[in-house]
């Protein structure tokens, strides 16, 4: 029987019985969370549902190994008035917003990666401003630098989809497909449409 968990207006799962209470021993899900299976029409406690069911315990350093749960999702703008504020300040918004995507990426998959990979573009072009304003004749150098920084951002920013697609197809099994022509046309745009679509699964349990 698979258990879903709900936290809030946050909806997790499925897990199975064991999983779940493997999850609750190490602390990633609470006692106090809300818990339903295919057969319960309303949602109960955890611990409830769990009652007097032993928790069972892994052996040796198995514990160890038991993935990060219940990731906060990223903040749930709609993709459209993301896209508007992009336009409204010249892709300035979008560089910000790049770098709350990729700290939420970060969380997701245990990994700085996604991170530091965003925020060379920033990096990169300042320096390249600098560089360019201090010597006229270091243009072509400063626009190495810029066109750098933009080149390890994409990289970035597929990663941001990799954390995604990991995370929502092994730890909360939604089975999100992301296409890699439109992340590598449209980026944070892209990615916050998928943001939206999790949010909206998450609330109730359709994938749209």
């Amino acid at each position: 029987m698979q258990y879903f968990v709900k936290r809030g207006d946050e909806r997790f799962g499925p897990y199975t019985l064991a999983e779940l209470q493997r999850y609750v021993q190490a602390g990633n899900i609470a006692s106090e969370d809300l818990a339903q299976s295919e057969g319960m029409t309303e949602w109960a406690p955890v611990s409830q549902v769990l009652g007097n069911i032993p928790a069972t315990t892994p052996a040796g350093d198995a514990a160890l190994e038991t993935p990060s749960q219940l990731v906060p999702l990223a903040p749930n703008l709609h993709w459209g008035f993301v896209l508007l504020l992009d336009v409204v300040t010249r892709q300035l918004f979008n560089m910000v917003w790049a770098l709350v995507l990729a700290n939420w990426a970060r969380k997701l998959i245990n990994n700085n990666k996604p991170m530091v990979l965003v925020a060379m573009y920033p990096a990169g072009m300042i320096a390249g401003i600098l560089v360019i304003m201090t010597n006229k004749s270091l243009e072509a150098l400063g626009g190495l630098f810029i066109i750098a920084g933009a080149i390890v951002y994409l990289v970035g920013i597929f990663s941001i989809k990799s954390a995604m697609e990991e995370y929502y197809n092994w730890t909360e099994k939604m089975g999100l497909q992301m296409s890699g022509v439109m992340t590598f046309f449209f980026s944070t745009i892209y990615i916050q449409y998928h943001v939206n679509r999790i949010a909206r699964w998450k609330k109730t349990g359709v994938i749209s």
